[in-house]
C-alpha cells in the first residue's frame, strides 16, 4: 500500500507532467500510420494470430445477438450511472465515472490503431468500454480523495493507496478471464476479447497514472468552494478489500493463467515447444482505417436505428422525466439529504427564487430552519429531505434485533437515528449517555434534542438554539451533560492595555452594552505609562466539616493538627494526590465538637478545585486513622468559601491576591474624562469606602468590578459563578504630583479564582482568548500563566473603575444608556435585521 500512496501522491503533485506525456503519448500514437509496399502488418485476434474473413457481413441470428447485447450495454451503463448518486454527491461522480471511461476509450481506440491496421468490430468498441469499465471505481476514487484532512497530493495518494491493490487484481483477474474468449476459435468472439483485454489494461493504466493527476488537478482549481462535492467522511474501511474475495481471486488469477498457458505453447512429446502456424501478410491499404471504422459505424442499418432509438429514449428519460435527485451527507447531522430548490417566488419583489428547508419531525431526515436557512437573495440551494432519502436512512429494525445489537457491540453505530431513538424511548439507553454509546457527540447532541423537543412539546424553541459546528468532544465529562446545544456570547475587546510594560487586547464576552466601551475609555486614560501589577499565589482552599464525640476530642484533634510533625504527615498525604497542588497550611475553624478543616494549597496553573478536594479526602482519611471516632460530616463545610460572599476569603485570600496600580495624569482626566483629581478622589471615598460600608458589604468597595471580572471569566473559560468571591476589590484613589492634580489609583483583589489549564479552558472559543492573551496552558513554571492572568483581570478592572467613576461624576451615566442601550435604533432591531454600529461609553451598575 505503501507503494501505491507514493505513486498516487507522485501523480497528483505532477499532475502537469503526467497529463501532457500521456497526452504527448495519446497524439503519437493516434498520428501513426501503417505504410507498406503492397503489404499489411496484421495482428488482429488470437494473440498475433491472422484474422481472414472479419469484414464478412453479418447473419441475421448475428445482427439480432449484437444489438441484444448493444441493448443491454446501454441499459447497464444507465443503471450504472443512475446509481452513482448513491454513492456520493450524483455530479461530482457521474463526471468523473465518464471521464474515466471516455480517457480509457480514446486511449484504447489510439493504441488499436497503431498496432491492428484493420478493426473490423470497431462499432463494438463503445458497447464492449460500457460492460467491461468499471465506472464506479473512478466514482470512488474522486469521493476518497476529496473526504480526506491532509493535501491534495497525500489525499490522492492514500486514496489510491487503497484502491490501487484491489483495482491491480480486479483488473489482472478480468483480463484473464475476458481472454479465454480468445482462445474460442471464433474469429469474431477472438477480436473482440482481444479488445476488451486490451481496453481493460488500458483503463487500469489511466486508472492509476492519468486519473489521479486529473482529479488532482480539478481538486486544485476548485479548492476555493466549500463544499468539493465529498458528501460523507472519508472511510479507510468503506475502500479496503475483502481478504476472503481477495484471495479467491488470487487463485482464480493462477487458474486462468495456467489456462491462457498451456493453451498457447502446449509441450510436445519430446518436451519442445508447438509453435502455432503464420499466415501470410496481405496488403494494406492506405486509407485511415481508423476514421473508416468509425464512419462505418454510422452507416444506416436496422440495428443502427434500434440501439439510436433506445439511447435517445434513455436521454429524453434521463434529462426530462428523470426525478433529479441530488443526495448527499450532510457532514453536520450525518443524514442523507437532497438539494432541491423552492418554486415560490416572490413576483411582486422581482426577487430570486427562495430556498427553503423541509421539516418532519417523525422523518429520519428532518432538519433545522436555523441552520440550513438561506437569504432570499442568495443563489445557493440547501439541504431538504425527500421520501428517496428518507428511505435511506430511516430502515428500521423490531425492537429486539435493534436491542440485540447495541447489547452485542455495546454502543449504536450500526443503528439508524430513529432506531436509537426507539431505544431511548423504552429506556434501554439512558438518554444522558447518547454521546458515549454513539461515538459521536454531535449526533448525540442532534437526536437528545429530537427526544426532549417530542417529550415537552418545545420542537419550535429548541431549533432556534443552535448546535451545529461545535467540537462537542471537548464537553463531554468535562464541561456540561445532557447537552442539547450552546448560547453564542459577543465577544470584544478592550485595549491595548499596558501591564507592566506589555499591551494587551482584552477580550470581554458579555451582553451589556458600554461595559467594553467603557473599559476602552478607562484603558485609553492609562496609555502607555500602563498599569503595575503584584501577584501572590495565596492557593486555592476546601474545608471539610468532621465531628468528634465531644468537644474534648475535638480539641484533642486541633492540636494533633497543629503539630508540625503530624501537619507533616498530612501534608505528605495531600500532596501525593497530585503532581502539581501543595498545602501550604490547614486553619481549623471551631463550633463546639465540630471542627472546619480549611485546607489551602497552590495548584499551579490550574485552577484547582477539583485539585484540592482530592487532597482533602485522602488527607481526612490518614487523619481518621487517628481518630477512628471522627465523623466525616462534609467534604464542604463552607468555611472554604466557595461563591458565596464570605469575610474569610477577603481577610486571608483565596486563589490569588493581585494589586494594581497607576497613575493619571491631570491632562487625560481632563481630555478623556472631563474631570479632575479631587472631585474622583472624594467620590471614590464616598462612595466606594463609606457607602459601602454602611450597607455592610463584604469585598464590595469598588464601583462595579464584577462587570469586568466576569466578561473575561467567560471569555476565557473561568467558572462564571466564582465571580461571587472574585470580584472581591477595594478600589482606592487619591490626588498625587507635585500640583495635586495626577490622580494615583490602586485596585486591590484578594480573592481572584482563575486557572489556564482545565474545566472550561479546553474549549475552542475559550482556549483562542486565552492565547490571545499568551496565557494559555501551563507555564514555564507553576502559576505563571495563571498568575499572569490574574494580573491582566485586576488591571482590566482597574480601567473599568476609573471610566465608570468618570462618569457618575458627569452624570454620564444615565445620558450614555439612554442613548445607547435604550436608543431608537436599539429598540428596533428586534424587528429589523439591520445592524447599527454605535459608540458605547459606560456600563450599569
Amino acid at each position: 500500500m505503501k507503494v501505491w500512496g507514493a505513486h498516487g501522491e507522485f501523480c497528483a503533485r505532477h499532475q502537469w507532467e503526467v497529463i501532457v506525456a500521456t497526452l504527448a503519448l495519446l497524439a503519437c500514437a493516434a498520428s501513426v500510420e501503417r505504410h507498406g509496399p503492397g503489404t499489411r502488418s496484421e495482428h488482429c485476434a488470437g494473440w498475433a494470430r491472422a484474422c481472414p474473413g472479419l469484414e464478412a457481413e453479418y447473419q441475421a441470428a448475428d445482427a439480432v445477438i449484437m444489438t441484444f447485447v448493444r441493448c443491454a450495454a446501454l441499459l447497464y451503463a444507465y443503471y450504472q450511472i443512475s446509481n452513482l448518486q448513491k454513492i456520493a454527491s450524483k455530479y461530482l461522480l457521474i463526471v468523473a465515472g465518464v471521464f474515466s471511461t471516455f480517457a480509457s476509450f480514446i486511449f484504447t481506440s489510439a493504441l488499436a490503431g497503431l498496432f491492428w491496421s484493420e478493426l473490423a468490430s470497431i462499432k463494438d468498441a463503445p458497447f464492449l468500454f460500457l460492460l467491461v469499465a468499471d465506472v464506479a471505481r473512478g466514482a470512488r476514487m474522486a469521493k476518497a480523495g476529496w473526504s480526506a484532512g491532509e493535501d491534495q497530493g497525500k489525499r490522492v495518494g492514500r486514496a489510491l493507496a487503497l484502491l490501487g491493490p484491489t483495482a491491480t487484481l480486479d483488473t489482472l483477474l478480468a483480463i484473464l478471464l475476458v481472454g479465454v474468449g480468445a482462445l474460442s476459435g471464433v474469429p469474431r468472439l477472438e477480436h473482440m476479447c482481444t479488445f476488451a483485454c486490451l481496453a481493460l489494461l488500458v483503463d487500469y493504466v489511466v486508472f492509476v497514472t492519468f486519473y489521479p493527476a486529473c482529479l488532482s488537478l480539478v481538486a486544485d482549481f476548485a479548492s476555493g468552494r466549500k463544499d468539493m462535492g465529498s458528501d460523507s467522511p472519508f472511510s479507510e474501511a468503506d475502500l479496503k478489500p475483502n481478504p476472503v474475495v481477495q484471495r479467491v481471486k488470487m487463485i482464480m488469477a493462477a487458474g486462468l493463467l495456467c489456462v491462457h498457458l498451456t493453451s498457447r505453447w502446449p509441450w510436445s512429446a519430446d518436451n519442445g515447444i508447438v509453435e502455432g502456424p503464420s499466415d501470410d501478410l496481405a496488403t494494406a491499404p492506405h486509407d485511415n482505417v481508423l476514421l473508416h471504422s468509425y464512419v462505418k459505424w454510422f452507416s444506416v442499418s436496422a440495428d443502427y436505428i434500434v440501439i439510436a432509438t433506445l439511447l435517445c429514449a434513455l436521454i429524453i428519460k434521463f434529462v426530462f422525466f428523470e426525478e433529479q435527485r441530488n443526495w448527499v451527507i450532510d457532514m453536520n447531522d450525518m443524514t442523507v439529504k437532497e438539494v432541491v430548490q423552492n418554486d415560490n417566488e416572490n413576483a411582486n419583489s422581482g426577487r430570486k427564487p427562495l430556498f427553503s428547508v423541509g421539516d418532519d419531525s417523525n422523518s429520519e431526515v428532518s432538519t433545522q430552519t436555523d441552520e440550513l436557512t438561506c437569504p432570499e437573495d442568495s443563489e445557493w440551494p440547501v439541504l431538504s429531505p425527500s421520501s428517496s432519502a428518507t428511505k435511506l436512512n430511516a430502515k428500521k429494525r423490531p425492537m429486539a434485533e435493534c436491542l440485540e445489537i447495541y447489547r452485542s457491540e455495546g454502543a449504536c453505530k450500526s443503528l439508524s437515528d430513529e432506531e436509537v431513538i426507539m431505544l431511548v424511548e423504552q429506556s434501554h439507553i439512558p438518554l444522558h449517555r447518547l454521546e458515549t454509546v454513539l461515538g459521536d457527540g454531535l449526533r448525540g447532541v442532534r437526536l437528545r434534542r429530537r427526544v426532549i423537543g417530542a417529550r415537552f412539546q418545545t420542537e419550535e424553541a429548541i431549533k432556534q438554539l443552535p448546535y451545529l459546528n461545535y467540537d462537542y468532544s471537548k464537553v463531554l465529562n468535562a464541561c456540561c451533560e445532557n447537552v442539547i446545544g450552546y448560547v453564542g456570547i459577543p465577544v470584544g475587546y478592550a485595549g491595548p492595555l499596558v501591564v507592566d510594560g506589555k499591551a494587551y487586547m482584552i477580550p470581554m464576552a458579555t451582553t451589556e452594552g458600554a461595559l467594553v466601551a467603557s473599559t476602552n475609555r478607562g484603558a485609553k486614560a492609562i496609555g502607555t505609562k500602563g498599569v503595575t501589577s503584584v501577584v501572590e499565589d495565596v492557593g486555592m482552599t476546601r474545608a471539610p466539616a468532621v465531628r468528634l464525640p465531644n468537644v474534648v476530642r475535638a480539641h484533642e484533634c486541633r492540636q494533633w493538627i497543629d503539630n508540625k510533625d503530624n501537619y507533616a504527615l498530612i501534608k505528605e498525604a495531600f500532596d501525593s494526590t497530585s503532581r502539581f497542588a501543595r498545602l501550604q497550611e490547614i486553619h481549623v475553624g471551631v463550633d463546639g465538637a465540630i471542627l472546619y478543616l480549611r485546607f489551602r494549597a497552590t495548584t499551579g496553573d490550574a485552577m484547582g478545585m477539583n485539585m484540592v478536594s482530592k487532597g482533602a479526602e485522602n488527607a481526612l482519611k490518614l487523619l481518621k486513622n487517628y481518630f477512628p471516632d471522627m465523623e466525616v460530616i462534609s467534604l464542604s463545610g463552607n468555611y472554604c468559601s466557595d461563591k458565596k460572599a464570605a469575610a474569610i476569603n477577603w481577610v486571608k485570600g483565596r486563589g490569588k491576591r493581585v494589586v494594581c496600580e497607576t497613575t493619571i495624569t491631570a491632562e487625560n482626566l481632563k481630555t478623556i474624562f472631563k474631570t479632575d483629581a479631587k472631585t474622583l478622589a472624594r467620590c471614590n471615598k464616598i462612595k466606594n469606602l463609606s457607602g459601602s460600608a454602611l450597607a455592610g458589604s463584604i469585598g464590595g468597595n469598588n464601583a462595579h468590578a464584577a462587570n469586568m471580572v466576569t466578561a473575561i471569566f467567560i471569555a476565557t473559560g473561568q467558572d462564571p459563578a466564582q465571580n461571587v468571591t472574585s470580584s472581591n476589590c477595594s478600589t482606592s484613589m487619591e490626588v498625587c504630583g507635585e500640583n495635586r492634580e495626577d490622580l494615583y489609583v490602586t485596585c486591590t483583589m484578594p480573592s481572584l479564582e482563575v486557572g489556564t489549564i482545565g474545566g472550561g479552558t479546553v474549549l475552542t472559543g475559550q482556549g483562542a482568548c486565552l492565547d490571545i492573551l499568551g496565557v494559555k496552558g501551563a507555564g514555564a513554571y507553576p502559576a505563571e500563566n495563571s498568575a499572569r492572568l490574574a494580573s491582566l483581570i485586576c488591571a482590566t478592572v482597574l480601567a473599568g473603575e476609573l471610566s465608570l467613576m468618570a462618569a457618575l461624576v458627569n452624570s454620564d451615566l444615565v445620558k450614555s444608556h439612554m442613548r445607547h442601550n435604550r436608543s431608537a435604533i436599539n429598540m428596533q432591531a428586534a424587528a429589523t435585521p439591520e445592524i447599527s454600529t454605535v459608540t458605547l461609553e459606560v456600563p450599569t451598575l
